[in-house]
């Protein structure tokens, strides 16, 4: 058994260069468009889509994950699903893992629910479309820990490349 990593580096350039962190170049919020992307108007969240609907032809998909910055809520943390009975602690294995693993994270501040405004996201779209159990939202946030020796102080690179190293 190996595992295969897909990586997609950002999916909206274009609006980061302009000074949007959420947007595309156009305004659109690339993470509210998953569950009918438009190859015109979304393509990068289209053909992410689509390469992950093709991988899921040939072998199963472990995990799926968005990376995201936060602009309020503190720490490092994920977001995932809850719903299916037989998946529920499923769930939160790879979440309890990375808070076992990376003094960083904090699994106390992760999430599983699934709101109404979240239907169209990434997230959810993976885990109710695509059956994807393990599909989870990374936030880091831009405001850096409430917790730890790192406390009141921004994440800055060697941190961040920790928590990547941790979550591989």
């Amino acid at each position: 058994d190996n595992f295969v990593f897909k990586i997609v580096p950002m999916l909206n350039p274009d609006g980061v260069i302009n000074g949007s962190s959420r947007c595309n170049l156009a305004g659109v919020d690339l993470n509210r468009c998953w569950i009918d992307p438009s190859r015109k108007l979304h393509p990068t969240v289209y053909h992410t889509k689509s390469m992950i609907k093709k991988l899921q032809e040939d072998r199963d998909v472990f995990l799926v994950c968005d990376l995201h910055g936060h602009s309020r809520k503190k720490n490092i943390f994920m977001y995932g699903n809850s719903g299916r009975v037989n998946d529920r602690l499923k769930e939160r294995i790879f979440p309890c893992l990375m808070d076992k693993n990376c003094d960083i994270f904090n699994f106390t501040d992760c999430a599983f629910s699934v709101q109404k405004a979240k239907e169209s996201t990434a997230r959810v779209v993976m885990w109710k479309e695509m059956n994807i159990t393990n599909t989870f939202t990374l936030e880091a946030s831009f405001c850096g820990p409430d917790q730890g020796k790192f406390a009141d102080y921004h994440f800055n690179l060697d941190l961040l490349q920790e928590v990547g190293h941790k979550f591989c």
